[in-house]
């Protein structure tokens, strides 16, 4: 679930809004992986909405390595 939620941010465009602990989750563990800079909207454990606003240059790297589309510059 969380390489489709990277795939979404690829295909999309930032700062991307996400809504409902199940993509806030998955969030997290991308942030926390280093793929992505992510700001939530209250604290963590609660927070219902949060906003993707870069990929990282490590996020970069793996979504190469997932095959997905190159987000652009």
């Amino acid at each position: 679930m969380t390489e489709s939620i990277l795939e979404r941010v690829v295909c999309g465009h930032l700062p991307m809004q996400f809504f409902g602990r199940a993509d806030i989750g998955h969030l997290q563990d991308l942030r926390d992986a280093g793929y992505l800079r992510v700001s939530f909207d209250g604290p963590e454990e609660s927070c219902m909405r949060a906003a993707v606003t870069a990929i990282t240059p490590l996020g970069c790297t793996a979504i190469r390595c997932f095959g997905f589309d190159t987000p652009p510059d």
